[in-house]
Formats: structure tokens, C-alpha cells, sequence
């Protein structure tokens, strides 16, 4: 199998204009994985993860602590500067599962993208108590690539 890149938004539908307009937008995904977290001291440790095409809106962001932390903690938080928050609050993952931020206003507001430019986006990962015996999680941001502009519906001339 291989993988195959091109330029998008990517529309799928069969009647792309006029009242029975019927198309949609793909959702896409980007995964960052920490890797093995053992021997990791406390401290803040930033990593620009992803970079969002221009206009996209971020649907979800999933954190999946797949190894829970032992001996020290582990909090993830999403955001579009080094250790920022301004996609997903700071979570407490230690337990290990499956985690999503708290929604507000101001996070799903930064969730409608950059209209100028791509939009760079760090996670965060905050080792508390000690250093880790153990530990790993997996970041998911969902989004859907719209037009630069932010649109979803083209006209007639963004075929």
C-alpha cells in the first residue's frame, strides 16, 4: 500500500451547485505519538506536533494515554504557540484512557483556523511529582481542510 498527496479541500458529492447541493467536506486526521515517557524527569516539554492547512476547522482533539504514567504525572494540553492552550485545556492523563479537553468559547473559537496563514500546533505534556517510570500517550487532531478563506461551499469558479 502507499499513500498519495495532493492539494485539497477534498469535496465529495454528486451536485456541487445550485439547490440540491449534496457535497461535504473529508475529515482528516494527524497523529503525534510521544513515544516511551521512562526516565522522563518533571519539567514542561513542548513539541510543535502539527501544522493545519490555511482555513481548516479543527473538529476534535483526542489524547490517548495507551501506557499509564507510574510514578510521576502526566498533563497534556493543545495549543498554536510552545506551551500553549488555547485548543484544549491542560488534562490530566496519568490515570491513562481516553481524554478530551473541556470545550469553552474561547477554545472553539481557535478551533476555526488561521485564514492567512497554516496554523502550527504544539502539545504539551507537563511531567509532575518525579520522574516517570513509565508512560505514552497518542494525540489526534480531526479536522476538516476548507477553502484558505474558511469557506465550505464553493461558487462556481473554485472548482
Amino acid at each position: 500500500m502507499s499513500f498519495a498527496t495532493f492539494s485539497g479541500p477534498v469535496r465529495v458529492g454528486t451536485e456541487r451547485y445550485n439547490a440540491g447541493r449534496n457535497t461535504g467536506l473529508v475529515t482528516l486526521s494527524q497523529s503525534y505519538d510521544s513515544g516511551d515517557l521512562t526516565n522522563t524527569a518533571t519539567g514542561n516539554y513542548d513539541v510543535q506536533a502539527f501544522i493545519v492547512p490555511q482555513g481548516s476547522q479543527i473538529y476534535d482533539i483526542v489524547v490517548d494515554q495507551v501506557v499509564a504514567a507510574t510514578t510521576g504525572t502526566t498533563t497534556i494540553s493543545v495549543g498554536t504557540a510552545s506551551g500553549g492552550a488555547q485548543l484544549m485545556a491542560a488534562v490530566a492523563t496519568t490515570a491513562g484512557g481516553r481524554f478530551r479537553g473541556t470545550a469553552t468559547a474561547a477554545t472553539q473559537l481557535a478551533w476555526q483556523t488561521s485564514t492567512t496563514a497554516d496554523t502550527p500546533i504544539f502539545i504539551r505534556d507537563v511531567v509532575g511529582t518525579g520522574t516517570l517510570g513509565a508512560g505514552r500517550f497518542i494525540v489526534t487532531i480531526v479536522y476538516v481542510q476548507r477553502a484558505p478563506d474558511g469557506s465550505q461551499n464553493p461558487t462556481t469558479f473554485q472548482n
